[in-house]
């Protein structure tokens, strides 16, 4: 097969996205970036996200949302109401030439408009359809709707967010930034598209997927489950049990977040021996000798003292230095980066990693690229801008009547 022939590794697959928000578009995102054509059915009204900052210069514009232009590159629109039987029957005259569907709708959205699987399936047996359901279909909590927010807390995830303070009771855990919970519960849903589409190499049938977002978020709360089960309790918030805090996270003997001229440096001297390599790149300073910081149990004592002092020596510093002097003495060591950090960073320019998308309203904007390499498939380079609400919709509807 020749190159132009061979153009990405998943050329040929067509999808359909029904999906508002995150998870489902985010989804779907990951096959548009690997060569599929993906395309998102929208409301007439448009994705909600069209309504979700950050906008250039402030100013609201549908077609100029940070939020979805991030997750919504590489597809096309089409326009369709799902509540009028003429739209209807187009859906329907479209689900053939599909083959798969990636959808986030309220749980009954389709049974109530007589699009329920039973139908889907026999339209098109070989449709694979994954829905993304915050809690699943079945269940005691299947009815109940749900943000980000909530799943990132009901998976005790937050629980020990971010760092210690005074009284946990009334200071709530908080989340992550970001849509950690829409995103886990979109990347979820794309691994098991992409083990359905195996199956289907084998069978050729099609099936449903339901992914819960709760569940996909349980998944990541891994070390806390295993702590339970060990009988150990959990990791305290409270401040008196920590010893001692930094702007920036917890700080212990064995380590902690120091602030520099240009930000912070994340440190981790944990051993006696890293110990003395750590005073050694700070020059062995005066305090160096003191009985207070001489073994990693006085250093824990001491703690509160003992930033004061590294912090007074790295804050005229750069963090990268600082970092980069830490790694070549072999002391756990890195700079807490900024997303301005990233985007100047060497190696992920070396790697290629964040590509330039123009898009028609927005201009130019960089995005991240895929987090992996593939030494003998190709996949394609570029990848169009985000589209306009509904500026495919006739060209598909033709395409499939």
């Amino acid at each position: 097969m020749t190159d132009s022939q061979d153009t990405s590794i998943l050329d040929g697959l067509r999808v359909l996205e029904i999906g508002l928000g995150v998870s489902a578009p985010y989804a779907a995102l990951n096959f548009a970036k690997l060569g599929a054509e993906v395309v998102k059915l929208e409301p007439l009204e448009g994705d909600p996200s069209r309504t979700h900052g950050p906008f250039p210069n402030g100013i609201k514009h549908k077609e100029k949302s940070g939020l979805f232009l991030a997750y919504n590159h590489g597809k096309k629109s089409i326009c369709l109401d799902l509540n009028i039987s003429q739209d209807r029957d187009k859906f329907e005259s479209m689900l053939p030439h599909f083959d798969l569907v990636i959808e986030n709708q309220n749980l009954g959205f389709f049974n109530d408009r007589r699009l329920g699987y039973k139908k889907i399936s026999s339209i098109n047996p070989s449709l694979i359809w994954v829905s993304i359901l915050p809690f699943g279909e079945v269940g005691p909590y299947s009815q109940y709707v749900a943000d980000d927010l909530v799943l990132f807390h009901m998976s005790g995830n937050a629980h020990g967010m971010i760092g210690p303070v005074d009284n946990p009771e009334v200071e709530p855990p908080i989340r992550a930034g970001g849509y950690q919970a829409e995103m886990v519960a979109g990347l979820t849903a794309s691994t098991a598209a992409m083990v359905a589409m195996h199956q289907r190499l084998k069978t050729g049938k099609g099936c449903k997927i339901v992914v819960s977002g709760l569940d996909s978020m349980i998944t990541m709360a891994i070390s806390g489950i295993a702590n339970s089960a060990f009988g150990q309790q959990p990791t305290t918030r409270e401040l008196s049990k920590e010893k001692g805090s930094s702007i920036g996270g917890m700080v212990s003997a064995i380590g902690g977040v120091l602030k520099c001229n240009d930000g912070y440096v994340a440190i981790s001297p944990r051993e006696d021996s890293q110990w003395e390599r750590w005073l050694e790149l700070m020059g062995n300073p005066r305090w160096a000798d003191d009985e207070r910081f001489a073994t990693r149990e006085n250093r824990q004592t001491n703690v509160s003292a003992l930033w004061e002092l590294l912090t007074e020596w790295s804050l005229p510093r750069s963090k990268f230095d600082i970092a980069r002097s830490g790694q070549e003495k072999r002391i756990p060591c890195f700079p807490v980066n900024t997303i301005e950090d990233l985007l100047a960073d060497e190696h992920l320019a070396y790697r290629e990693f964040f590509v330039e998308i123009a898009h028609f309203d927005a201009g130019i904007l960089l995005h991240p690229g895929l987090p992996y390499k593939l030494n003998n498939t190709n996949i394609p380079q570029g990848i169009s801008s985000a589209p306009r609400l509904g500026s495919h919709t006739q060209e598909i509807l033709e395409r499939c009547t």
